[in-house]
């Protein structure tokens, strides 16, 4: 038999060589696999902040104390007295146990959240958290605290009052070709609460106080300036042969650049035309008082006698439970946690405690790729524009602030007729690139409150609630997909 050796040979090279490349192939995948992992095991603490009215909702309790503004529960060695711990009930509290995470939260208010995204002098997620009180030149989310000094920018931002044409530009010009990003989350009840008393020396309650939308815009344009002005009688139902004293009313409000001051204002703009008040219109703005084009700015353009400005929706709650005669707005779940004993007036007979509710949002609710227009309407009200030039995404979703801002029955609005009128919509915002190691928990945590298997687990907080998606809306994939590498 002639031999066949070499046939043997070559056969065995072969097979060698096939392993042998079956092997290099195999490590590349393992080693591709292993990159990714080790992408996701990286990813270090969330950090975002911003926006103080959904701040019990996404991390509890404690973001109701102004000397704790930083929230994380990450673990941090010695860590300054102005952070706090975010509770297990909250939206980012049952993330981070659902998924193995850690988070952080700074309370700068919706306006400096957005200066802090958008990277612009003075604001870096590297800067300090501010602490209540303070006017800093920095402005930041703390970032070092939670051991996240590799971040050029944050994993997310809150804020009430959505992206501007300013505020575009800022993010713009700072980020290259990324774009931002922006989805509506939470909903909440902005609420007129008062410290007073009544002749006898005691506390006038929730149960005795009905304002009307003209009296809310008279109250707040400082056309009305002392309680027992005749035009708030009716406003009041007390025990037969008890009045309202002579008192001046002090007004307090928010200091810094404030969602709930927009949202306010969203309802001040669109109701108060009707009321003829000389200097007006209110209009649509962060800023409450101020130079133009402050809310307040055609009115006043600084604070009368008596008006109080405070940071952060606890600073305004603490304010008004301190001071006598005084009266604001502030955001509910914030204002009950902060002093429990707070009053809280209804609206047209309407109580944001008992009737707060909102509709899903709909196609016709919301715009894709619209901010806020630089100019208001001519009666005050926000005004949209598109952004050019267009992105090619649909990933910066705005609630239309006319489908909010008064109960109406109208296609797309979102308040239903009979319900408490003033509302607010709060919105998560991010980096459409640059999300490196953090995309996938990133998107995890921005699409959490669309996630029925996270919010079912979120303690409630009165006044505030998830946003329904409904017909024609968005979806969570939809969102998750604006996150990108």
């Amino acid at each position: 038999m002639a031999s066949n050796s070499g046939g043997l040979s070559a056969m065995g090279n072969t097979m060698s060589n096939g392993l042998n490349r079956l092997n290099t192939r195999t490590k590349l995948i393992a080693g591709a696999l292993a990159l990714v992992m080790a992408g996701v095991s990286h990813a270090g603490t969330q950090v975002g902040g911003g926006a103080t009215l959904p701040s019990l909702l996404y991390v509890g309790s404690a973001a109701a104390n102004p000397s704790t503004p930083q929230l994380t529960d990450a673990s941090v060695t010695n860590p300054p007295s102005y952070v706090g711990a975010i509770a297990s009930g909250s939206l980012l509290g049952v993330y981070d146990s659902t998924n193995g995470t850690t988070s952080s939260y700074c309370l700068t208010g919706s306006g400096s959240g957005k200066n802090i995204l958008a990277g612009i002098t003075n604001n870096s997620v590297q800067d300090v958290c501010p602490t209540s009180g303070t006017s800093p030149v920095l402005h930041g989310f703390g970032a070092p605290v939670v051991s996240r000094t590799d971040l050029t920018q944050p994993n997310f931002a809150a804020a009430d009052a959505p992206l501007s044409q300013a505020d575009f530009s800022n993010y713009t010009g700072n980020h290259g070709g990324s774009l931002p990003v922006q989805f509506p989350v939470v909903v909440g009840a902005v609420a007129i609460a008062f410290n007073l008393t009544d002749s006898t020396g005691a506390q006038v309650t929730s149960s005795e106080v009905n304002f009307s939308d003209l009296q809310v815009c008279q109250i707040f344009s400082g056309q009305i300036t002392n309680w027992s002005d005749s035009r708030l009688a009716n406003a009041f139902t007390l025990t037969a042969g008890v009045t309202i004293p002579s008192s001046a009313i002090n007004v307090q409000y928010r200091k810094d650049g404030s969602g709930t001051s927009f949202s306010f204002s969203n309802h001040l703009s669109a109701v108060c035309a009707a009321a003829g008040l000389s200097g007006g219109p209110f209009e649509a703005n962060q800023a409450f008082v101020g130079a133009s084009p402050a809310v307040t700015s055609n009115f006043f353009t600084t604070a009368p006698s008596g008006w109080t400005g405070s940071s952060g929706n606890a600073g305004v709650a603490a304010a008004i439970g301190s001071t006598a005669s005084s009266i604001g707005y502030v955001e509910l779940a914030n204002a009950q946690a902060t002093n429990p004993g707070l009053q809280f007036g209804s609206v047209n007979g309407k109580s944001p405690v008992s009737n707060f509710s909102v509709s899903s949002i709909t196609g016709s609710s919301i715009a894709f790729n619209q901010v806020i227009s630089s100019t208001n309407n001519t009666n005050g009200t926000p005004a949209l524009t598109a952004i050019s030039p267009a992105p090619t995404t649909q990933c910066i979703a705005i609630v239309r602030p006319n489908k909010y801002a008064a109960p109406s029955s109208t296609l797309g609005s979102i308040v239903p007729v009979g319900s408490y009128p003033i509302v607010a919509v709060s919105y998560f915002l991010g980096n459409s690139t640059g999300n490196g190691s953090d995309q996938a928990t990133t998107q995890g945590l921005v699409t959490s409150p669309y996630n029925s298997a996270i919010t079912s687990h979120v303690t409630a907080v009165g006044g505030l609630q998830f946003i329904g998606l409904g017909s024609n809306s968005f979806t969570s994939s939809q969102v998750s997909g604006c996150y990108g590498l």
